[in-house]
Formats: structure tokens, C-alpha cells, sequence
């Protein structure tokens, strides 16, 4: 009887490691944010896939590790509000929120609009910042999205 409990014992915690193992984290472990610049024109609008067939010279990579970042970044992840869908998306870059093993991938466009499995969802304050992080001499730009704050 004792031999037949703690072998008991013993499945029940090897299954609660197990369980325990794929929970995903609740904290940003790090952040890809991935940009093209918004003057470039293109014949049709560009979608999430073909953002990443854009040369080194014409977008912008930054990868974000650092703590005060992260904080600041995963409140502007709770922060999206959710849009009608539009006709007409231009993708202008995409941010990469990892959580441990998860990730949560999101496009955007130059207005402020991401995207992600087909909604859309409204987060000036988050563009505000991968363009902070991104392009540090384009204040004029950024004046313009702040004015609409």
C-alpha cells in the first residue's frame, strides 16, 4: 500500500512539472520591432508577410532587452483598443512582444492601426514609441502624431 502511494506521488509530480513547464510567462521577456520608413511608395499596399522581403538599407531592426523598455512596453500591449476593420491596410512595420516560448506578433501602419490574426486595433502611444526607438532625428514626424493626442 505504502509502495502504491508513492508511486502515486511520484506520477502526480512529474505530471505537474510537466503542466507547469508549457504555462507561458506573464512578463515581456524582449521585443523585435521591425520598420520600413513611411516615405517609401509602393504600387499596392504591402501585408504583414511581405514586410520582411525588404532590403537591410530600406528598413530598420531593433531588438529591445532592456528592463525600464520592457515595462514600458508590455503597459502598451495591455493598451490596444479594438477598430472596425479597414479596406485599405498598409503595413509599415510589425512589433514582436516574447513572452518566454510565446510570442504575440502585431503590423502596423503609419497612423497608429495594428494588426494582428485579422483585427485591428488602435495604439498611438505604441507607435509614438517604436518610432522613439527607431528614428531618433525625426522629430517632425513625431510632432505630427503627438498634436492628435
Amino acid at each position: 500500500m505504502r509502495r502504491l502511494f508513492y508511486v502515486c506521488l511520484i506520477i502526480q509530480i512529474a505530471l505537474l512539472w510537466h503542466n507547469n513547464s508549457y504555462g507561458q510567462s506573464a512578463n515581456l521577456r524582449s521585443a523585435t520591432l521591425e520598420e520600413i520608413d513611411f516615405s517609401i511608395e509602393t504600387i499596392r499596399d504591402i501585408n504583414c508577410e511581405e514586410l520582411g522581403k525588404f532590403s537591410e538599407k530600406e528598413k530598420k531592426v531593433k531588438f529591445i532587452f532592456n528592463d525600464a523598455d520592457l515595462v514600458q512596453l508590455q503597459s502598451l500591449y495591455k493598451a490596444f483598443k479594438e477598430v472596425k476593420p479597414i479596406p485599405s491596410f498598409d503595413v509599415r512595420g510589425s512589433v514582436n512582444f516574447i513572452f518566454g516560448k510565446a510570442h504575440e506578433k502585431f503590423c502596423f501602419n503609419m497612423f497608429g492601426i495594428f494588426s494582428k490574426d485579422g483585427k485591428y486595433y488602435f495604439n498611438k502611444e505604441l507607435l509614438i514609441f517604436i518610432t522613439n526607438k527607431l528614428y531618433k532625428s525625426h522629430p517632425e514626424y513625431l510632432d505630427t502624431l503627438r498634436q492628435y493626442e
